[in-house]
């Protein structure tokens, strides 16, 4: 099953910029991988139908990713 990731650029002040949805994991590593090689600000990928967001490790090779926890509701916390 290919899971739909929306794509966000984080700003040195914190903020936050949808950049893209992308189709299935593998499509999302490319695409983050192709937006930080432009960019030094951090980008990351979130499913949202489970909450789970994905971030560049930067002392891994240029495709190593890591899941972060599962985003809790909208409660006190902002996801991006």
């Amino acid at each position: 099953m290919n899971r739909k990731y929306d794509l966000f650029e984080r700003f040195s002040d914190g903020s936050s910029l949808w950049r893209a949805c992308v189709t299935g994991l593998e499509n999302t590593r490319i695409h983050l991988h192709q937006l930080s090689s432009q960019s030094a600000n951090q980008y990351y990928a979130i499913d949202i139908a489970v909450g789970k967001v994905i971030r560049l490790k930067p002392e891994d090779q240029p495709m190593g990713f890591v899941m972060a926890k599962k985003v809790a509701g909208r409660g006190s916390q902002q996801v991006a």
